[in-house]
């Protein structure tokens, strides 16, 4: 979870809406990740999930779902909201717990 979101991350540094929306080489890239994100979330053990319910595990998983079935139901506005503010928490997040889980 934490390579698919450092790569959205790393695809999107620097741009701004508007670039991100018309490049879609990295719009397409995001996508992917983001489902991958998603299909990871799913794997996640109850137990781990139950130490960190402050991680929206449901809703990562349900972007996938969004992403895989509903393509073209996703606003852009959201998916950027996704990718500017949840992903960089998201990551922060996941760090926090690799670090509690491999002490």
């Amino acid at each position: 979870m934490l390579e698919a979101c450092e790569k959205v991350m790393r695809y999107t540094e620097g741009l701004d809406f508007h670039v991100f929306v018309r490049n879609e080489l990295v719009y397409d890239a995001v996508l992917r990740n983001l489902e991958v994100l998603g299909e990871a979330a799913k794997k996640v053990p109850d137990s781990v999930r139950a130490r960190y319910p402050s991680v929206e595990w449901r809703a990562i998983a349900g972007l996938r779902d969004v992403l895989a079935h509903a393509y073209f139901a996703l606003d852009e506005a959201t998916l950027w909201d996704i990718v500017a503010q949840k992903v960089p928490a998201l990551a922060g997040a996941l760090w926090q717990i690799l670090e509690k889980e491999d002490a």
